[in-house]
């Protein structure tokens, strides 16, 4: 690593700039409730650029008045929409009267009590609606794009000036939540991890047309060596192939299984396996590190961004590792525009 031209110093974990604020130790200590809401975030059906927003809003990471004060500018508090409170989250979401109309509008109901209710406590009530199997799923589905629509149409109407009718709004947010579970074929998180399976000690077999490949890294932390194998078999068991392996440099056993896993992939297609459920115990090491995680299918213009950083690795010879906060400055502008 070059030496950099800054002195060394302590800086705030929360800030790019380098500066600590009481901000940053309260977001440290927002308590369990925040957290909790986090982790029923990444577990939710909708788009990732609103899941990704919904986790802003529990982190009191948005760009409302409140927020906006609070970190030194001098901006007007008061709601600029109904003048009749301070324009924090909890208000823009689930207390002003506009966010309460699209709430009604739509076919839920804001309990009395949200009023006095923190944003943790309103955010959870609408998390639950979204468990609730005694609703309509149609209705269920909506919430995400319920809260997304309410940002966006505030934003219009006092960044852009431009107001549209709640009907067409409301008419256009359901096309579109139709349109995205027809699209993914989004069956409930629970149903897709096959929960049944990993409470069961016996191998089950796959469904027919599949491919089932059972894989495994056994680490050995002494020498940073694996031994890595693969065995294929279909919905009567019987095998079709195995492939067993050695890799080295392998720092932990996290490492490991994640390269065991495209060593997997990378054989299966060689061998022309095109429809396969990769089975693997690995879930103990993820949990040891994450609290959740999944993978998404990103088309090449939604991933745009991710692929011109790399891009640039060649492109400009940026072939020093990096690790940094926040994103790089010649895309700030791209950002912006896809957060909206």
């Amino acid at each position: 690593m070059l030496p950099g031209e800054v002195d060394d110093c302590y800086v705030g974990l929360f800030k790019t700039w380098g500066l600590h604020s009481i901000v940053d130790g309260a977001s440290v200590t927002r308590g369990s409730g925040a957290k909790c809401s986090e982790e029923r975030i990444w577990k939710i059906l909708t788009l990732p650029n609103i899941r990704m927003f919904l986790w802003r809003a529990v982190s009191s990471a948005l760009a409302v008045a409140e927020r906006l004060k609070s970190g030194g500018l001098g901006v007007e508090i008061t709601c600029k929409l109904c003048q009749g409170g301070t324009e924090t989250i909890n208000h823009v979401f689930f207390q002003c009267p506009t966010a309460t109309r699209t709430w009604s509008d739509v076919g839920i109901a804001l309990p009395i009590a949200s009023l006095q209710c923190s944003l943790e406590d309103n955010l959870s009530f609408a998390f639950d609606i979204m468990e609730d199997k005694s609703r309509p799923q149609t209705l269920v589905r909506t919430v995400p794009w319920v809260l997304w629509l309410i940002w966006k149409n505030i934003n219009s109407i006092m960044y852009a000036e431009t107001q549209i009718y709640q009907e067409k709004l409301l008419r256009d947010m359901i096309e579109e939540v139709e349109q995205w579970f027809m699209l993914n074929n989004a069956a409930p998180r629970d149903t897709v991890e096959r929960p049944c399976l990993q409470n069961c000690d016996r191998w089950l077999p796959p469904e027919e047309g599949l491919i089932k490949c059972n894989i495994h890294a056994n680490w050995r932390s002494t020498a940073l060596h694996s031994g890595i194998a693969w065995i294929a078999r279909d919905q009567a068991g019987n095998v079709s192939h195995h492939a067993r392996d050695a890799i080295t440099h392998a720092p932990n056993r996290m490492v490991a299984e994640i390269r065991y896993v495209i060593w997997s992939l990378t054989s299966l297609s060689d061998i022309g396996v095109t429809k396969v459920i990769i089975a693997s115990d690995y879930n103990e090491v993820l949990k040891e590190k994450f609290a959740m995680v999944a993978f998404e299918g990103e088309t090449i213009t939604a991933n745009g961004i991710a692929r011109d950083i790399a891009k640039s690795v060649f492109r400009d010879g940026r072939f020093q590792s990096c690790l940094a906060l926040g994103g790089p400055s010649w895309l700030h502008d791209r950002l912006a525009r896809e957060k909206n």
